[in-house]
C-alpha cells in the first residue's frame, strides 16, 4: 500500500482505544473496531452514482462501492473524513452544508467498522480517480438493491446500507 494511514481502533461504544496503520488491520482483534465514512451522490431523478471498483483494490475488488468510501483516519471524524473523500476519490470539494447525515451503522458480522453515511446532491458525473473506480452506474436504490439481491458482487455493507436507505 503506497499511502499507509494510522487509523484510530474503537472499542463496541465507537470510543478510542489504540490505533493501527491501515496495512495492518485485516484481522482485527480484541473486539477492536475501525471507522468509515460512506456516502451516496443522488440526483433529482432519485439515482445514486454508484462507481464500480477497479480490480486491483484490496477490497471488493471489481465490486460496485458507495459513490464515496473512506476510512477514518485518526484523530479525525467521519464528516472530516467524508470531506477529504469527496476531494480525494471524486474531485469534489464539499463542506458541512454539503452533506446530509443519513444514518449511524454499527459493526455488522464480518464487517469491523462503525460507519456513517451521509447523501451529497448533485446531477454531474464525478471526475472521479480511475485508479479507485472503473465505470459507474446512475441506479435507483431500488435497481441498487435488486442487483446486490440478484448476486451483484460488492463492498460487504453495502447491501445493509441500500436495504436501510430503501426503507427508511
Amino acid at each position: 500500500m503506497d499511502n499507509d494511514e494510522l487509523l484510530d481502533l474503537v472499542d463496541s461504544n465507537d470510543r478510542v482505544v489504540g490505533t493501527i496503520m491501515r496495512s495492518k488491520t485485516g484481522n482485527l482483534k480484541n473486539k477492536s473496531f475501525l471507522r468509515a465514512a460512506d456516502a451516496f451522490i443522488l440526483n433529482n431523478d432519485g439515482k445514486l452514482w454508484i462507481p464500480r471498483r477497479q480490480l486491483n483494490k484490496r477490497i471488493a475488488p471489481g465490486g460496485l462501492d458507495y459513490s464515496m468510501g473512506e476510512h477514518v483516519k485518526s484523530d479525525e471524524d467521519y464528516l472530516t473524513a467524508c470531506i477529504r473523500g469527496f476531494e480525494e476519490e471524486l474531485n469534489i470539494k464539499v463542506t458541512e452544508v454539503n452533506l446530509e447525515f443519513v444514518h449511524k451503522f454499527r459493526p455488522i458480522k464480518n464487517l469491523d467498522y462503525f460507519r456513517s453515511l451521509y447523501i451529497y446532491r448533485s446531477e454531474k458525473v464525478p471526475y472521479y480517480n480511475t485508479a479507485d473506480f472503473s465505470e459507474y452506474f446512475w441506479l435507483t436504490p431500488q435497481e441498487l438493491l435488486s442487483k446486490l439481491n440478484g448476486g451483484e458482487f460488492a463492498k460487504r455493507s453495502l447491501l445493509q446500507t441500500v436495504e436501510y436507505f430503501v426503507n427508511s
